[in-house]
């Protein structure tokens, strides 16, 4: 099982890392106050504050009274586990004397940073935070040395035997349909104020498809849609990708044809059919990667709850 989908796995699903949490302890923090010491890791009270910030507004913004606060406390309660089990993981890597690919951890802060725009906004953010670069390029280096450890000890430990997987595909057999699908090419002219000339511009153009011209040259030379420096080619579309409009004309059309102009709020299109893929039964073969991975995930979730819990009880975990 490919490495990353591990790490998704660990820090998503078991212990819901985000930005928020990864922005650590600033060097402003030194005297902030302790809520849980894991080992050699701490969890300040800011720390705990920065990962619960977003989850309190966004109940806040949907609950009130009672209900607002059963749910608040259950969030604490959850959000604390996570970050200790975070923090339990940290530790056995720096116990284990792990040690980080540095062209690997420069690779996924600038994936981080990027997501900001630009560095300007980044270090803002960070700021915001009460944090720094330096504290939040640490934290990811952490972060990379738990995962290691977790790889190690979890994930490459997980079998999955072919009979895991034929019983899978047996059970859910009925919902292992694929969906109808077309290979669509395209061609769209952008609305003006004078629709009259809109309109004569795609009848030209459907003039000279018509009069056998090829369709993706038409379409480089014609087309005003994101599609025309590809020939209009838009791949393989399943129903319900498209405006409603476009779908009703681009699912009722025949193979080798083109639909009748679809007027939108963008434009005036029109399509042609190259392939249509009927509904059906996916075959085995066609989903074993599928059933693997979900296979991989239910096994890997249960197996590191049981590393942690295994941990912790060696654990020196205080409650302050």
């Amino acid at each position: 099982m490919k490495n990353v989908r591990v790490r998704v796995w660990f820090w998503v699903a078991a212990l819901g890392a985000s930005f928020f949490l990864a922005a650590g302890i600033s060097s402003g923090e030194v005297l902030d106050k302790v809520m849980v010491v894991v080992n050699d890791e701490v969890v300040t009270q800011r720390e705990f504050d920065r990962a619960f910030d977003p989850v309190k507004k966004n109940f806040e913004a949907n609950f009130k009274g009672d209900e607002l606060t059963a749910r608040l406390e259950d969030a604490k309660k959850k959000l604390m586990d996570q970050i200790i089990n975070m923090k339990l993981a940290i530790s056995i890597a720096k116990k284990d004397k792990v040690e980080v690919d540095q062209t690997e951890l420069d690779k996924r802060v600038e994936k981080i940073k990027s997501y900001y725009g630009d560095e300007k906004t980044f270090l803002e953010a960070l700021e915001d935070r009460g944090t720094t670069f330096t504290e939040f390029k640490k934290d990811i280096s952490e972060q990379m040395m738990a995962q290691t450890v977790v790889d190690k000890e979890v994930a490459q430990k997980i079998v999955i035997t072919p009979t895991e997987i034929n019983e899978l595909y047996d059970k859910n057999k009925e919902k292992l349909i694929s969906p109808k699908t077309v290979k669509l090419w395209s061609i769209m002219i952008r609305k003006t104020e004078d629709a009259a000339a809109d309109k004569k511009k795609m009848e030209d153009v459907i003039a000279k498809l018509n009069a056998g011209e090829d369709f993706g040259d038409v379409a480089k030379k014609f087309s005003e849609g994101p599609y025309a420096e590809k020939g209009g080619d838009m791949g393989e579309i399943y129903k319900g990708q498209l405006l409603k409009e476009m779908d009703d004309a681009v699912f009722n059309a025949e193979k080798g044809k083109l639909t009748p102009i679809v007027d939108t709020k963008i434009g005036l299109h029109v399509f042609k059919i190259e392939e249509i893929h009927e509904s059906k039964q996916m075959e085995l073969a066609e989903v074993n990667d599928f059933l693997k991975s979900q296979i991989f995930k239910k096994k890997f979730d249960e197996q590191l709850a049981t590393w942690l819990e295994e941990k912790k009880k060696n654990a020196y975990i205080s409650y302050k």
